[in-house]
């Protein structure tokens, strides 16, 4: 009789497959997004504060050949992709799919990597990635991820390390048994709460990293002929997602789709959590609609979204921690009600301390609406009903279901490519961030990822 495939089995063997196909001319342009936005989301990063901080940590524990992202410095390929998908998360820039995974942070420094180490070019980079997004998604998409991030997961950490062994098993060419093996490793030690909420500390930042640098170690102990446990998702004693979810089922994440899990990759406008792009979004429409209203005369504000917006960023923020800002729907209300953009210079810490923005955010109130969770159960929309009272009496309303970067509102290719521009440009200068563009988006699959390395390190250096 013939063996019954394992979950993560059969999943190794739709990745394969899926490496040993070309990609379709969609397809790439997506990866080619994905990787670009990433990117540019990542060398935006480097010049954080925060940035300093990991990188001289990395640092202090060795060498090697792998590059950071917007730094000379080279690293050993685990530090160094730890370090990348830390920058890529640093402001909130970064990609999301609605399975609540980022999944660019973790897939594209993975791929780059191990690219640098086995030398590859851009169009097995490519091949990666989607390899990784893919994977990553239809791990999440095998529970119920909405209740494993209620359960105070954070789905980018646990799910990660599962894409970035995927995608580093693409450039190595792993077998099914082998990566097989590779994601069983990856799945045997996962993990990421979300308890930085609390005080809005800094380890959310790090998850991306860590989970992309132990996909990177997994694949390549396959490699090696190291074995990893085939039944890392059903197994009855520790099993993922009897550990994870109340709720799963893997023919749920091996399900044919119409279309690949980067297509359904959104790419942010705001530098906050996603939850707070429609609340932020009818703010602005409400300061728009009554420019004679002064934020003096609002009285209070009242938020509706779903259950899962709600615990994720439903609390006000502490001016002392712009993570608490980045997951906070009252601060997101707070821009918006006064006409600011969300980007990333709305995000530092002396606009955290803006009287003017702690006394709105003050006066909002978010609570739960069932119309919105069935949107996001049904569409996969995070939506917002968003209601000013003023000192007057009287009420302005706005709801958003698609802010700007949502599936049913996405970024225009366009769109992507001028938010690289400019989260670049300060650091690689104009003629830099055109050369890394275009090799991005226009390079021939052939192209040697050493000239993409070449384009990422920052001018001033």
């Amino acid at each position: 009789m013939k063996k019954q495939l394992s979950g993560i089995e059969r999943i190794a063997l739709l990745a394969v497959e899926l490496n040993r196909q070309a990609l379709r001319e969609k397809v790439e342009n997506a990866a080619r997004l994905c990787l670009l936005d990433t990117l540019g989301v990542g060398i935006y990063g480097s010049a954080q504060p925060e940035a300093n901080l990991i990188l001289d940590t990395a640092k202090r524990l060795g060498s090697g050949k792998v590059l950071v992202w917007g730094s000379g410095d080279k690293l050993d390929a685990g530090m160094a992709t730890m370090v990348c998908g830390s920058l890529c998360h640093l402001r909130e820039l970064d990609d999301v799919h609605y399975a609540i995974l980022h999944t660019g942070c973790v897939c594209v420094p993975a791929a780059m990597a191990a690219a640098q180490l086995e030398k590859a070019n851009l169009g097995q980079l490519l091949h990666a990635v989607v390899s990784g997004v893919e994977v990553m998604a239809r791990i999440s998409l095998g529970m119920d991820y909405m209740n494993h991030r209620e359960q105070g997961w954070h789905g980018t950490a646990t799910c990660g390390a599962f894409g970035g062994a995927a995608a580093v098993g693409c450039l190595l060419g792993l077998n099914e048994i082998q990566l097989a093996d590779a994601l069983g490793i990856a799945g045997s030690r996962t993990g990421g709460t979300w308890a930085f909420s609390v005080d809005g500390t800094m380890s959310k930042r790090l998850h991306p990293g860590q989970a992309a640098r132990d996909g990177l170690l997994a694949a390549y102990l396959a490699q090696a002929g190291i074995t990893g446990p085939h039944y890392v998702l059903e197994a009855e004693d520790g099993g993922f997602y009897r550990l994870f979810a109340q709720e799963w089922n893997i023919e749920r994440a091996l399900a044919p789709r119409n279309r690949m899990a980067i297509e359904d990759v959104e790419y942010k406008w705001f530098a906050s959590c996603k939850s707070v792009h429609s609340p932020i979004t009818a703010a602005r429409q409400i300061h728009q609609s009554a420019p004679s209203r002064g934020p003096g005369e609002v009285r209070r504000v009242l938020v509706e979204v779903n259950y899962s917006a709600l615990s994720m960023a439903g609390h006000n923020y502490t001016e002392d921690s712009v993570v608490s800002a980045q997951i906070s729907i009252p601060y997101g209300i707070a821009l918006g009600l006064l006409g600011r953009t969300g980007q990333g210079a709305d995000y530092t810490m002396e606009t955290l301390k803006d009287p003017m923005i702690q006394m709105l955010a003050n006066k909002v109130i978010v609570v739960e609406s069932e119309e919105f969770n069935l949107l996001r159960e049904t569409e996969h929309l995070s939506g917002a009903r968003v209601t000013v009272e003023w000192t007057d009496g009287e009420y302005t309303s706005a709801t958003v279901k698609n802010p700007k970067g949502s599936l049913a509102n996405p970024l225009t290719s366009n769109d992507i490519m001028e938010k690289f521009m400019s989260l670049t440009q300060p650091l690689l200068g104009q003629d830099g961030s055109e050369r890394l563009m275009k090799l991005v988006m226009e390079g021939s699959p052939d192209t040697e990822i050493e000239q993409l390395i070449q384009c990422l390190i920052c001018r001033d250096l």
